[in-house]
């Protein structure tokens, strides 16, 4: 089939709603995941491990997932393009092609079967109200970061060369007595921790923590920072930590701390998008007329690379971009540089040179 001959948003309003399905017919390897989305761990397809990989709650509507040491894949064409190596209109190909749709975008009676009951919609809609009502609770529990009981942020904060002392934004937070539970979903422990909330069009999509201990470091823990699930029907993608409120200018990181650091030196209004993955699907606010993307520099180029996409979204919305990485080479020891490390070691004056677009 000739990928170019297909319309993508074709492909994508098609999938929505299939992507369990399309997933178990194309990569059937991951169908224990496939099976329980958002709840079964299984290794990861690419890198191996025990249990490091899982879809996304909401699969079904995205086809996302997420592997604790890869990262987020956030829709089913990101995941394909993982696992199978393919580019995407290689991608977009396969999806079209079990879903039976041909090079005029129409559909043909090839429309895949579906072999399982994968998604079972009131099943569904409780877990989406136990999502919700965990979400409230989790915040209503938290306190501001300028809390006297919220020392371990501040201690965090300037164990890692940042200001302790923050504005008082409303999506940064800090929990006294976080939960922490492993892979397997067992309980290993309760932790402070500092709570940012992710948001997409004014709504609140998820919670991002960063587990700590009393006195400021990270927790003994596999993954330190973890978001909490979300709603079926609020997807991740496209979201951001609102870190002050958008104006003519926005800056982008992926980080929280990385944001933190750049508002530091600069002054300007910063969200961390949380990884390379979902900055390069961010949605950017309509009153923003320039975009400034503080990108990562790192060994297998992703903060570069995500970058640059969403750059060129922002060009084809006529918004006017700069992308802004440290100067390299990377140390032979180190696997990424952010502008975090360029705030600890060259210090504010470091961030005012020119684009590198």
């Amino acid at each position: 089939m000739n990928a170019s001959a297909i319309e993508s948003n074709v492909v994508r309003d098609a999938a929505r709603g299939s992507w369990l399905s399309v997933l178990d017919d194309l990569v059937p390897e991951i169908n224990q995941a496939i099976e329980k989305p958002g709840q079964r761990h299984i290794a990861c397809p690419v890198h191996g491990g025990k249990d490091g990989f899982r879809l996304f709650r909401d699969a079904n509507l995205s086809g996302g997932g997420y592997c604790n040491t890869c990262g987020p894949r956030p829709d089913g064409f990101s995941l394909l393009m993982w696992l199978r190596g393919w580019t995407f209109p290689e991608a977009l190909s396969a999806v079209a092609e079990v879903l039976g749709i041909s090079t005029t975008g129409s559909r043909s009676s090839k429309r895949i079967v579906q072999r399982k009951t994968h998604f079972d919609q009131s099943k569904s809609s409780v877990n989406d109200d136990k999502i919700k009502s965990l979400l409230r609770t989790v915040w209503q529990e938290s306190k501001s970061i300028h809390h006297p009981d919220a020392e371990p942020v501040r201690l965090y904060l300037q164990s890692r060369g940042l200001d302790g002392w923050l504005p008082d934004w409303p999506s940064l937070r800090f929990h006294p007595k976080m939960q922490y539970r492993n892979e397997d979903s067992q309980v290993v422990g309760y932790f402070p921790a500092m709570l940012a909330l992710v948001e997409k069009d004014d709504q609140a999509i998820t919670i991002h923590r960063t587990f700590l201990t009393d006195d400021g470091r990270k927790a003994p823990v596999d993954s330190p920072k973890k978001l909490m699930p979300a709603p079926s029907n609020r997807l991740i993608v496209g979201s951001g930590i609102r870190l002050g409120n958008p104006g003519r200018v926005l800056s982008v990181s992926e980080g929280i701390e990385t944001a933190l650091a750049v508002i530091e030196a600069t002054g300007m209004v910063t969200w961390p998008l949380i990884s390379s993955t979902l900055m390069s699907h961010f949605m950017i606010p309509q009153e923003v007329q320039k975009l400034i993307i503080w990108s990562d520099m790192d060994r297998s180029f992703a903060g570069s690379f995500a970058a640059q996409k969403l750059a060129e979204r922002a060009k084809t919305q006529g918004i006017q971009v700069e992308i802004r990485e440290p100067r390299g080479p990377l140390p032979i020891d180190a696997k990424s540089i952010d502008w975090l490390d360029v705030l600890n070691q060259y210090g504010a004056n470091a961030f005012a040179f020119r684009s590198v677009i």
